[in-house]
């Protein structure tokens, strides 16, 4: 998982965006820390280097101010596929803080993203949009395959001001979307899955055909096997290496 804040990628804790500061390392068992000095690029290869072929790149930029960082989501992009052996490229998750009032050139962009990249999967987050309808522009501009929604809670509660939980899920089925992500952010840099296992067995009840991935708190093979056992599909990582 990979945040970007203000051209850096930075470590998230908690959903204190605010606070969030640069990553400087990232380390596993038995190798050196390898220094990553924000830079998103280096992160990916850190992940590639023990064999992580899918990301999660969240735009804290584009969620908190709508000012999609563009030229490094591209830079991002070519730089997963273009690094990565062919047996480790994965899925490239992007949650670009999407809302009701998406310019026409924003759209084109998004379209020629996809479609440059079609192992890219565009994330229509429900901390951010405005309105249940921005589903349906997504699906008929990006291939359903392309297509995540993300239920947001930051400590249990739902994310959204204007649209219900209830709305989402319907929608969700009725659109048959194909990959459905549950975060709740106070769980992010945790050193606890409970709130992540918590809402992985309350969503797959009312949603257990799509692909779910989740995250949050994950700090062991037993937390994560925890999470596949209820019914998670795949699982984000990012405090268990990045510092």
């Amino acid at each position: 998982m990979i945040d970007l804040q203000d051209g850096l990628a930075v470590h998230g804790v908690g959903g204190r965006r605010d606070q969030y500061l640069p990553v400087m390392t990232f380390q596993t068992s038995g190798r050196s820390a390898l220094r990553i000095d924000g830079d998103a690029c280096r992160l990916i290869d850190a992940y590639h280097s023990v064999g992580i072929g899918s990301l999660y790149v969240a735009d804290l930029d584009g969620i908190r101010r709508d000012r999609c960082q563009q030229s490094l989501i591209e830079s991002i992009a070519h730089h997963a596929w273009a690094a990565a052996d062919s047996d480790r490229r994965g899925t490239l998750f992007l949650d670009l803080g999407l809302r009701d009032a998406v310019t026409p050139q924003r759209w084109n962009w998004i379209e020629s993203l996809a479609r440059n990249h079609p192992r890219a999967v565009v994330i229509l987050a429900t901390e951010c949009a405005d309105d249940v309808s921005l589903l349906d522009d997504v699906l008929s501009r990006v291939p359903r395959d392309q297509v995540a929604v993300s239920f947001d809670y930051q400590d249990g509660r739902w994310l959204s001001a204007s649209t219900s939980e209830e709305a989402w899920l319907d929608a969700c089925g009725r659109n048959a979307v194909s990959t459905v992500i549950g975060l709740d952010l106070a769980s992010v840099g945790g050193t606890s899955i409970g709130r992540t296992l918590e809402l992985c067995k309350r969503m797959r009840r009312p949603l257990p055909q799509p692909r779910y991935v989740t995250g949050g708190g994950i700090r062991s093979a037993g937390d994560a096997q925890r999470l596949l056992d209820a019914g998670a599909d795949q699982l984000l990582v990012a405090s268990l290496y990045a510092q």
